[in-house]
């Protein structure tokens, strides 16, 4: 029997070994680096501004010098008949061919190339404001992830503060009814509180375990502990206090329209280059090839040269390059109203978000002191259905309105921060870096 308790014992530890070797704890800054590295769409774009920073190169080759090199060898046969009196010019006869040709050309006037690689800028430009943009994103889904997680813990303590409370206040109301001091009616508005507590401590740790699955689809990894939010967290006011420099701030830095003006910029020349269309191109040609060859009339052998200049005039497509023009008019329309949309959508944030970080503090304060009024409440209403003066209807009421004082506040912290990230977000200055001071308020 010793042996075998031993045996339980040592396979418990191996157990305990093994979950706390595999289960990680970490902070807001930790989980984003881990999600930087990790995050399906975050490295989605990421690949895409990799693929576009090619299209510098690609734009450049087309202006550069262009060698080919061709080559052929060929068995022949020939069945040669004629009439007259040549003598020997008729018969069958079998012979190889083989040569090669070594062609260059150089573009000297070709419009819509020239114009194609300053378009190559203006694409890698609106890469790149879409790639910090993402980066931003990424930061401000990290934290909203990573305070739904903090959102459902606490959920879970008021829950479980409020089921110990109302087990208690469920048992005194028992007792008081057994010895004649209260209505059977105390004691089922205490199981009715009782039970919805139960309920909520039940939604509260699923809440939990959906929150760190949340965190998983980000960083691919099972996050086990996470740093709480600490009473240290300070209420700072945006800098300027004022919503429409904010705005003006939107406007001049948001990545989103960075990008739509690059896009833009992008569209324009498109036209350029499809209105290119009908201009004549000049190249310089120049090719060098050898040429060996068989007859009944003997072997040729012939080594050529030529250089020159070529030039193509384009005089109808078909309404090709129209129609091509007239597409690329309409896909600027097209950049121009997303550009307005971006910048109807950044005041828009903006004014929100800095309204948000202003109400949330008050927001804060107030609830703040709630809490603290609404537990001296809960003793106070406690205290009189002890004396009798209270019944069980007021104890659970005031037990519910102390969780929701307590739920509002940690929510109002929660919204705070995620609207002082919002705003830098909008006025695009957002950076990892601002996640460094949040952590200052988070704790073990």
């Amino acid at each position: 029997m010793r042996i075998i308790s031993l045996t339980k014992k040592i396979f418990f530890l191996i157990f305990v070994f093994l979950f706390a070797a595999n289960s990680l704890s970490a902070d807001l800054a930790s989980i984003y680096s881990l999600a930087e590295r990790n995050d399906p769409t975050y490295q989605q774009v990421i690949s895409k501004h990799r693929a576009i920073l090619e299209s510098k190169p690609q734009a450049r080759s087309k202006l550069l010098p262009s060698l080919d090199i061709t080559a052929n060898t060929k068995r022949n046969a020939q069945d040669i008949t004629t009439s007259g009196s040549s003598f020997g010019s008729d018969g069958e006869i079998d012979f190889n061919s083989h040569g090669y040709s070594l062609n260059l050309s150089q573009p000297l006037f070709h419009r819509d190339r020239f114009i194609a690689l300053s378009q190559a800028d203006s694409q890698i430009k609106e890469s790149e404001a879409k790639l910090a943009k993402a980066q931003q994103d990424l930061i401000i889904n990290v934290s909203e992830t990573y305070f739904n997680v903090l959102r459902s813990i606490d959920n879970l303590e008021f829950a479980n503060i409020e089921v110990k409370s109302l087990s208690r206040q469920l048992e005194e109301a028992n007792k008081r009814f057994e010895v004649g001091l209260s209505a059977i009616t105390d004691v089922q508005e205490a199981k009715a509180g009782y039970d919805l507590a139960v309920a909520q401590e039940i939604q509260a740790i699923n809440g939990i375990d959906n929150a760190k699955e949340q965190i998983r689809e980000l960083t691919s990894k099972y996050i086990d502990k996470y740093d709480s939010l600490g009473e240290n967290i300070k209420l700072i006011k945006p800098i300027p206090e004022d919503i429409n420099s904010w705005t003006e701030l939107s406007i001049k830095q948001n990545l989103d329209i960075s990008a739509a003006n690059f896009a833009l910029e992008t569209a324009r020349k498109e036209i350029k280059i499809r209105s290119a269309g009908h201009l004549p191109t000049v190249d310089i040609v120049a090719s060098h090839g050898y040429d060996s060859t068989g007859g009944r009339f003997g072997s040729t052998r012939t080594d050529r040269s030529s250089i020159g200049v070529e030039l193509n005039v384009p005089i109808y497509s078909g309404g090709l390059v129209s129609s091509k023009t007239r597409e690329a008019h309409e896909q600027y329309n097209v950049a121009m109203h997303y550009l307005e949309k971006a910048m109807r959508t950044a005041q828009r944030n903006t004014r929100e978000a800095y309204l948000g970080v202003i109400s949330g503090i008050s927001q804060v304060n107030a609830l703040k002191q709630a809490v603290v009024s609404s537990e001296t409440a809960l003793l106070a209403t406690e205290t009189g259905f002890e004396v009798g003066t209270r019944t069980a209807v007021d104890v659970v009421a005031s037990q519910r309105a102390t969780s929701k004082a307590r739920r509002d506040y940690s929510n109002a912290k929660y919204n705070y921060i995620l609207n002082t990230l919002k705003l830098k977000r909008a006025a695009g200055i957002l950076s990892p870096d601002d996640l460094n001071l949040i952590n200052a308020w988070l704790t073990k």
